[in-house]
């Protein structure tokens, strides 16, 4: 069991890199830079319940605090372990729940490699996801492991963390009433909702709509995409072929998580059933608090857990379709399908009456879950790899060319971004990494022409410089990698060079021989500049230049 876990954690530790990217500067750069800046208390609060985007990411910024308050630093790379502590924190509170049940630790084996797999790395490697969604999956699960264990005001104060993780967090509370409801504790249910409704009012007072408002008349216009994308979202971990289309790509999603709440309704109204009798047909009996109809604290973890996921998927479903199809399987989602293939096969095991159907049950579970594992990181880790590699050159680009790490060069944005993290570098406060300035202290020295025998190809293009070199082949190593460089004395710019899609018939595999890039005109400032290719194989650096290029 513990095999998903301690890869998962190595990928983090070996790929992070200490860098934010693009929607990363509001709540971490921003925040801490108008923090310390700040001498009101009232101000630094606001800033803290400060909306970023559509979610008040209160944890998160809690956390950057802390590592200030200990460091006197911000670093990306601690925002990654951190909200990886509360995945790991999850593994933790379903095992508390699990051993409720009685059932040997073998059932439970399935778990770990469902969610420890690799295709949510936007979560686990990107610091923004990390505290929207880590933090919130582990607040609800351990509300949940809490209120059906009888510990109501612990559930209630994690219920409010949950809702100040992101804007998902507020359906705990929509959860957490499934689960006082059918277990008829209804003194508990209105204190649930009071408290409820005042955290989701709070948290929605003076944000504004965010343009969710087009996504109902997106709905009447497609309503069909909804659908599908409920079944979409809850079916992600079956996302296989990232690079199919959109249609060929979500069908077995779509039909695993159909076929899978087949089972999901069949078990909800078997928890339904015990409330309906009680309720409508024994209205003299009077409940005790501890008369729980029936309902055993593992059906009552596992209820809310999917109760929360349903109402996700069905406002993801609703709210997202109008950005594109493929919002429902990105990878910054798929920490939920996780979490709903383990509460399905967790319903599963727990009310089979037979234990051959059991031990059954537990094989076709780690079959898929070792399977959904092990593709994981046949198809995703060259990708995880490549995406921090181009973190890390970007890095360079941002910290010298005042661009590289998600905005556009020279807009408004990327004007105001250089001047954030140059102020923050300056106060002490932020370092960038030291790979990318020796990545440039290389290629400044470099003079030899590049290789004739590499049959590397430049073209001129009407908005760019097209290089294409179909002999690179990609390397899992962090160290390893392939760039193209732009230079003369009074600058350098950096672009990792892009890996060849694969178009064969293995369905798994993503990436082909050979590298290719476009470096567009207007990511450079006019001049006559040296154009060249490196390849950086550990501390050894290969290639030279191709020739000069001139921007008007």
């Amino acid at each position: 069991m513990s095999l998903p876990v301690v890869v998962w954690v190595i990928v983090i530790l070996y790929y992070s890199v200490n860098l934010p990217w693009y929607d990363d500067f509001d709540p971490f750069p921003d925040f801490l830079h108008k923090w310390i800046t700040s001498d009101a208390l009232s101000d630094r609060i606001k800033l803290l319940f400060q909306p970023n985007n559509e979610h008040r990411m209160v944890v998160g910024k809690l956390a950057t605090l802390t590592y200030y308050w200990v460091t006197g630093h911000l670093n990306f790379t601690f925002l990654h372990i951190g909200a990886a502590l509360f995945t790991l924190g999850t593994l933790a509170v379903f095992w508390r729940a699990f051993r409720r049940s009685n059932l040997s630790g073998w059932y439970f084996l399935p778990v770990p490699f469902l969610l420890f797999q690799l295709q949510y790395h936007l979560i686990f490697l990107w610091a923004i996801c990390g505290w929207q969604h880590e933090p919130v999956v582990f607040f609800v699960v351990l509300t949940m492991f809490l209120l059906s264990g009888n510990r109501f005001a612990g559930a209630l104060l994690a219920g409010v963390c949950a809702t100040y993780a992101m804007s998902s967090g507020i359906f705990v509370w929509p959860a957490g009433v499934a689960v006082l409801l059918l277990r008829s504790q209804y003194k508990q249910l209105a204190a649930w909702i009071l408290v409820g409704a005042v955290a989701v009012g709070l948290y929605f007072y003076g944000m504004s709509a965010q343009g969710n408002e087009s996504s109902f008349a997106f709905f009447a216009q497609y309503p069909h995409l909804s659908v599908l994308g409920f079944f979409a979202f809850l079916g992600g971990l079956f996302d296989f072929f990232p690079e199919k289309t959109i249609v060929v790509r979500s069908a077995l999603p779509v039909i695993m998580a159909f076929t899978a709440m087949i089972w999901v309704v069949i078990w909800l109204w078997r928890q339904l059933g015990p409330w309906q009798a009680r309720t409508f047909g024994a209205f003299r009996k009077q409940l005790t608090p501890t008369n729980t109809g029936g309902m055993t604290n593992l059906d009552a973890f596992l209820l809310g857990i999917l109760s929360f996921l349903l109402v996700e998927a069905l406002v993801i479903g609703l709210l997202r379709p109008r950005f594109g199809f493929f919002v429902m399987i990105v990878s910054n989602y798929k920490i939920y399908p996780a979490l709903f293939l383990t509460v399905v096969y967790l319903t599963f095991i727990v009310s089979a009456k037979s234990e051959n159907l059991r031990k059954r049950a537990l094989q076709v579970a780690a079959f898929v879950g070792l399977a959904i594992w092990g593709i994981s990181i046949y198809a995703t880790l060259p990708v995880i790899a490549e995406r921090r590699k181009y973190y890390s050159v970007n890095g360079y680009n941002q910290e010298h060319n005042g661009f590289g790490l998600g905005h556009v060069p020279y807009s408004e944005g990327a004007k105001y971004v250089d001047s954030l993290m140059k102020e923050l570098v300056s106060m002490g406060v932020y370092s960038y990494p030291k790979e990318g300035n020796e990545l440039g202290r290389q290629v400044h020295a470099l003079t030899t022409a590049f290789p004739v025998e590499r049959q590397v190809t430049v073209t001129h293009r009407d908005k760019g410089i097209y290089i294409n070199d179909p002999e690179g082949t990609i390397s899992p190593l962090r160290s390893n990698g392939e760039y193209a460089f732009v230079r003369n004395a009074q600058r350098l710019y950096f672009f990792k060079m892009e890996p060849h899609k694969y178009a064969g018939r293995n369905f798994f595999k993503q990436y082909d021989k050979g590298f290719d890039i476009e470096i567009p005109h207007a990511s450079l400032l006019p001049g006559t500049y040296d154009l060249g290719v490196v390849n950086v194989e550990g501390t050894a650096l290969k290639g030279g230049i191709l020739g000069k290029v001139t921007i008007p």
